[in-house]
């Protein structure tokens, strides 16, 4: 067990012992022993290390004017939470509390509910999960990551998935064409063909997430219909339907699968994929179903979450594991990554179809997926980290 305190007026970390050396952070920084019993201990690492706390991680997230940080807390408490168990430790950072000699990080205290800034040393690793892909491509970030790698600190998740890219990337490796569906990027040609081609199809952002963006556009005998998230219209001509669209960014149009269904509620398949060690594994598998004329099956736009063991068979597991392990390895040939999440459906054939691949996972709601990937990614920070 290693009880570590900190010092306010000095800003500075101590440990009890006045005869053990314990070292931390990436330039391995001597923890001096407790000068006062007055300091109160701040954390309690389960630890049967003598001579260091290994790995830190610094996990870094965005920055907030209203706030310490923004970004998913629910995965940086358990982050924080499991690794204490292992004799690591890690803090929350941005790209604001980066100093020359050490780092502003925050801590979790689950009894007082609240996050509170520590001064840290330069961590072993870190873990890039910056939510805004506007602020991950800052002047800032760029020379945050150059100022890392100098460092020789390891990160990964260097950045948001491109999805547009990533398609590309999976339609060029014949391994994969056959499982992505026709995709291009939206222009009024594109957009053209593909209706003339196909009854319906999906268009997305480039850069979206949660289904942000996402709409749908259906031939009828009298025209087209445009159905989004909030409203449905229709059209006589597709002249009028894309002018009413008013693209704005890069989107993607791509053509529409014929989705499975269960209880007439189309369903696909979320995969978590990581790499803690040397070859990449399938963490879980999530199925996801959209609610009554739901556009998409992301929770967060009303689907709902179904047991996999409901749909889905030994076979389809086998075969969803190949898949997302092949994908995965053809994606790291292009960026650099550790982990990422895939939306992949099965049609009405039983073929699959891979739709999206994201390098920053959001939190999967099964507990046992949850608490699996909390453990993988511990154990990617330990092979990873630079001690």
């Amino acid at each position: 067990m290693i009880e570590l305190f900190y010092d306010d007026k000095t800003n500075n970390w101590h440990q009890k012992s006045t005869y053990q050396f314990l070292y931390w952070g990436k330039e391995q920084k001597r923890l001096a022993p407790l000068p006062s019993s007055s300091i109160p201990s701040i954390i309690t690492l389960n630890s049967n290390k003598t001579d260091a706390i290994r790995p830190l991680v610094g996990i870094l997230a965005g920055s907030n004017s209203s706030h310490h940080f923004s970004g998913n807390a629910s995965i940086f408490k358990s982050i924080q939470k499991e690794i204490r168990n292992t004799g690591g430790l890690s803090y929350v950072f941005t790209p604001n509390d980066v100093y020359r000699t050490f780092i502003k990080g925050y801590l979790y205290d689950p009894i007082q509910k609240k996050w509170t800034g520590y001064r840290f040393p330069y961590p072993n690793i870190v873990y890039n999960r910056i939510p805004d892909r506007k602020e991950e491509q800052t002047k800032k970030v760029a020379l945050l990551f150059n100022l890392f790698s100098q460092k020789g600190i390891p990160y990964f998740n260097r950045s948001f998935f491109q999805k547009d890219a990533i398609i590309s990337h999976l339609t060029s490796d014949a391994k994969l064409t056959n499982f992505i569906p026709e995709t291009e990027i939206l222009t009024i040609k594109s957009f053209q063909e593909y209706l003339q081609r196909y009854p319906s199809v999906f268009c997305k952002p480039s850069s979206g997430s949660k289904g942000r963006g996402i709409f749908k556009v259906k031939k009828t005998p009298t025209g087209y219909q445009y159905i989004d998230h909030e409203s449905t219209h229709s059209f006589t001509s597709i002249d009028k339907l894309y002018d009413h669209i008013h693209i704005q960014e890069s989107y993607m149009i791509q053509r529409d699968i014929q989705l499975d269904t269960y209880e007439n509620h189309p369903y696909d398949f979320r995969i978590l994929v990581q790499k803690p060690l040397k070859s990449w594994n399938v963490t879980g598998i999530g199925i996801r179903a959209a609610q009554d004329g739901g556009l998409t099956t992301h929770v967060p736009r009303g689907g709902r979450i179904i047991p996999f063991h409901k749909l889905a068979t030994d076979k389809d597991k086998a075969a969803l594991t190949q898949l997302a392990i092949m994908a995965a390895e053809v994606l790291e040939e292009e960026t650099k990554m550790s982990e990422c999440s895939m939306d992949i459906g099965k049609d009405s054939d039983g073929h699959f179809w891979i739709f999206e691949a994201n390098s920053k996972p959001m939190r999967f709601d099964e507990p046992d997926i949850h608490r699996d990937y909390i453990q993988s990614l511990i154990a990617s920070f330990r092979t990873f980290s630079a001690f």
